[in-house]
């Protein structure tokens, strides 16, 4: 009795392989592309573009395991072009901002950095904040103002999503501005096409043209 539960225990988790994948490919080479030693970069460049397969192939598949709230849904071509347009529009407007400001942008040199917050990063921040919180904040407005629930909710989101990012020493209230900014542009973008993948996209070639800026030597 107790090997049939263990075996029909396994057969249910083999359902979940999408989502199994999906976070177990994820946050070890976050940890890899982030951390110091040089060995492990490779390895989790490597992890990198086994998550990049496997979430791109698993968009609109993921059902369960909780990633049923965070919308990681199929993009189309043409929303996937709008969504990176998007990105990096606003990427050069802040960098506009940045310049006239005579505001740091804190990019972090190293090809490992740059992989980070072009790929990894931005999928798992819009999972957590335009997934889990915007829907979580969207049931909760619903009962206060359901007219308006969408655009508070993504409002309220980029707020915590401006405070997270709080912890990089030296963030000053313009920069905390244009996160702001960027987090309800992401919002917006998830639910135009009813995905965190959109979302992760834009997000991603932001960064890509914060990054593109710093090597040509045009910010700090």
């Amino acid at each position: 009795m107790y090997k049939c539960a263990v075996r029909d225990r396994f057969r249910e988790l083999a359902g979940y392989w999408r989502e199994l994948s999906f976070w177990i490919l994820l946050l070890p080479a976050l940890g890899a592309l982030g951390s110091i030693r040089p060995r492990r970069h490779i390895a989790g460049l490597i992890e990198a573009c086994a998550f990049l397969v496997v979430a791109v192939s698993s968009a609109g598949k993921l059902k369960s395991l909780g990633l049923e709230f965070a919308a990681w849904n199929h993009v189309g071509r043409r929303g996937a072009a709008i969504s990176l347009a998007m990105g990096l529009l606003a990427g050069c407007c802040i960098l506009a901002v940045a310049g006239l400001s005579h505001q740091p942008l804190g990019i972090e040199s190293g090809w490992n950095k740059m992989v980070l917050a072009v790929t990894l990063g931005p999928a798992l921040e819009e999972v957590i904040f335009r997934g889990y919180l915007l829907t979580a904040g969207l049931l909760l407005i619903q009962h206060l103002c359901r007219s308006r629930s969408r655009a508070f909710s993504i409002a309220a989101v980029a707020v915590i999503f401006a405070i997270a990012h709080l912890t990089t020493p030296g963030t000053s209230p313009v920069q905390f501005c244009c996160i702001w900014f960027t987090g309800c542009l992401y919002g917006y973008i998830r639910f135009q096409y009813g995905s965190t993948a959109a979302a992760a996209l834009a997000h991603g070639a932001y960064n890509l043209a914060l990054y593109i800026s710093y090597w040509c030597g045009l910010s700090r």
